[in-house]
């Protein structure tokens, strides 16, 4: 009888591990990362701390406000949120040790021998990226701020990922000629070879019945581009901070040249290095962005946010037929307009070259975006709610929970058999 019963129990044991353990596989997806990361991964939001002491004044009190919801920063959808913080009012006591943290002359933006003088802005990565490097510090100022929302080369990504393509390689320069058209050369040349030889995987009936992809997967495309971004480029100081230290050791005394893969809505896949710009680096980037989405939590993938000042939810739609040109990208308008004229002066888009279906283009623009006008958006997460937290009645949780389940009662199995 006792045996009976241990193998009635072994028997339901296993039944019931094996349910939670296909619970949790069924959590994969067979559309493209790529495509699955633009249409349903949120961009975090980045943390701005503005610290100063006593009341700001009416133009530094503005500054803050365009970085709020009311803002120029929830006009324009930007991932981002701002605290200010009153060291003379009571301060909070984590707020008053990151003040006490901070460090102007760490490699960190562009005023490295500067005095901390207030009101003084801190810029960190989102919460969950779990990246301690400040992004930038310095004094608050409405050009830093201008910086931080808006830039020319961020647009151009923007753009493109909404036109589908499967990522945006950024070439970070060294500042050696030759060294950066090395690695410019190499790079379109791999990105073409993947285009032609890349395979997108089969989207199921079930996930295709689930909405899990919004356009017709014939409509998904294999497309690679390269921007080139010089190190001196005024226009693109924040979002050079941003990609040199998305890593601890992408800060060298000698330069190098960086390519960031960036994908989804403005995600830096992670840095290929001098010499780690190679084939093999580049397809393992192509495959791992073309490939099914076998995990569908964004945190438990690799890659860190840029801040993207960009109404996704209202733009990531079914694609355009191929000759016909984009409507106009309302949530865009914060970043300026993209140059017409790619023949004008040092600080604009030039040189566009085409390698097979890969797209180079040499990016040292301006910003030209004072011109532009606030867009009109509908209904759209703002960036205090753009947080990719989930509850456990989620989708994703609950396919965590059910593999921990699985595993433990595979446990509970092995340790009663054991026991037998």
């Amino acid at each position: 009888m006792r045996h009976t019963r241990q193998r009635s129990l072994n028997s339901w044991l296993k039944a019931a591990a094996t349910l939670c353990l296909l619970a949790a596989v069924a959590q994969a997806c067979s559309v493209p990362v790529f495509r699955y990361a633009l249409e349903r991964w949120q961009a975090d939001p980045y943390e701005v701390f503005v610290f100063h002491h006593g009341k700001l004044t009416a133009t530094q009190q503005a500054q803050v406000d365009r970085l709020t919801r009311d803002g120029e920063a929830g006009k324009t959808f930007a991932n981002v949120r701002v605290k200010a913080c009153d060291l003379d009012n009571n301060p909070d006591p984590d707020l008053l040790a990151l003040w006490k943290n901070q460090n102007p002359n760490q490699k960190t933006g562009q005023e490295t021998s500067q005095k901390i003088t207030t009101p003084w802005m801190a810029v960190h990565y989102p919460v969950a990226s779990r990246n301690p490097t400040p992004v930038w510090q310095g004094p608050l100022t409405d050009a830093r701020v201008t910086a931080l929302l808006k830039s020319p080369m961020r647009k151009t990504i923007a753009d493109r990922l909404i036109q589908g393509h499967t990522s945006v390689f950024v070439l970070l320069e060294s500042g050696n000629q030759a060294a950066d058209d090395k690695a410019a050369t190499l790079i379109l040349a791999r990105l073409a070879h993947l285009e032609t030889n890349l395979k997108l995987p089969e989207i199921s009936e079930e996930d295709i019945a689930q909405g899990l992809v919004l356009i017709d997967p014939e409509d998904l495309k294999v497309k690679f581009s390269l921007l080139r971004l010089s190190r001196k480029n005024a226009a693109e100081t924040m979002f050079i901070e941003m990609l040199l230290s998305s890593e601890d050791d992408l800060r060298e005394d000698t330069p190098q040249p960086m390519a960031f893969p960036i994908f989804g809505r403005g995600r830096a896949l992670y840095a290929l290095v001098g010499k780690g710009i190679n084939n093999d680096t580049i397809d393992a980037a192509g495959a791992d962005l073309t490939g099914p989405c076998t995990c569908t939590v964004k945190e438990q993938n690799p890659g860190i946010d840029m801040l993207m000042p960009v109404a996704w939810d209202q733009l990531v739609q079914r694609l355009p037929e191929a000759d016909k040109p984009l409507p106009p990208l309302v949530g865009l308008t914060g970043f300026g307009e993209e140059p017409q004229d790619n023949n004008t002066d040092d600080l604009q888009n030039t040189g566009i070259q085409t390698t097979g279906e890969a797209t180079q283009q040499t990016a040292t623009t301006n910003d030209d975006s004072n011109n532009s006008t606030d867009s009109k958006p509908g209904p759209q997460q703002t960036p205090e709610d753009s947080t990719t937290e989930t509850s456990f009645g989620s989708t994703d949780n609950v396919g965590f929970l059910a593999m921990v389940t699985g595993l433990a009662l595979v446990g509970i199995w092995l340790f009663v058999k054991r026991r037998r």
